[in-house]
């Protein structure tokens, strides 16, 4: 009997200490931790870009007062979208990463999310002795225009042009080139552009004598690249 009443205590305690381990009140659930660490995604749909804007960013102004957005229609409806340059607000110790932003505009003067692109812009500190290498945003025949521009004695300058199509963006077209200041300008630069939908390409060479020339063709097309996976290091 006494050995029955021992193992019964004993099973009692065990269950307080079980039920008092797995009481709700004193138990933070995996879903409530990450939810606490997520960042606050941004409305799909607004009458202001600022609400489109995730939270703890901010739209780039390369000059005081002067915003990196740029307005047109990109989806051939006959109504004026945007494209802007946003930027994580200030880190300590570090440049903050930039994202491509596009929105829809729609008749009854809202806009509608379309895209939030990282790896289209670079950070303040990647333009070399240059600075900022941030150069323009702007919308061109229907599609985003993105240029960069930086280093030091030796310049170098990107344009990327991305198109909605297919319910999508694709990168269609890149140029990229180079110079040495001391000696050329960028209107002798070697330069490589291609047009991505039709595979033509365009080369120019500067010599150390100064004389350019330049070179056309085609190339094979290959599947484009959606600006969702854009990544200018996969184009070199």
């Amino acid at each position: 009997m006494k050995k029955l009443i021992v193992r019964s205590v004993g099973i009692v305690a065990l269950l307080s200490y079980i039920l008092g381990c797995t009481d709700p009140s004193h138990i933070q659930t995996a879903e409530a931790k990450a939810a606490s660490t997520q960042t606050p995604k941004p409305v799909a749909k607004a009458d202001n870009i600022n609400a489109l804007i995730p939270a703890g960013w901010h739209i780039l102004e390369p000059v005081l007062g002067e915003k990196a957005i740029a307005k047109g229609d990109l989806n051939k409806d006959g109504i004026s979208d945007l494209a802007a340059v946003i930027e994580k607000d200030m880190v300590m110790d570090e440049a903050s990463p930039r994202s491509l932003l596009i929105a829809f505009g729609s008749k009854n003067n809202t806009y509608t999310l379309s895209i939030i692109a990282k790896n289209v812009i670079l950070r303040s500190d990647e333009g070399g002795i240059w600075g900022d290498p941030f150069d323009s945003l702007t919308i061109n025949r229907g599609s985003v225009l993105v240029s960069d521009y930086g280093g030091s004695n030796w310049r170098w300058y990107n344009k990327y042009r991305f198109r909605y199509q297919n319910q999508d963006w694709f990168l269609i077209g890149a140029t990229s080139g180079s110079y040495f200041t001391g000696a050329t300008t960028m209107d002798q630069a070697d330069e490589d552009d291609i047009n991505f939908l039709t595979g033509r390409f365009i080369e120019r060479r500067t010599d150390e004598q100064g004389r350019t020339t330049t070179r056309k063709g085609t190339q094979s097309k290959k599947e484009l690249i959606r600006l969702k996976e854009f990544n200018p290091e996969n184009l070199q």
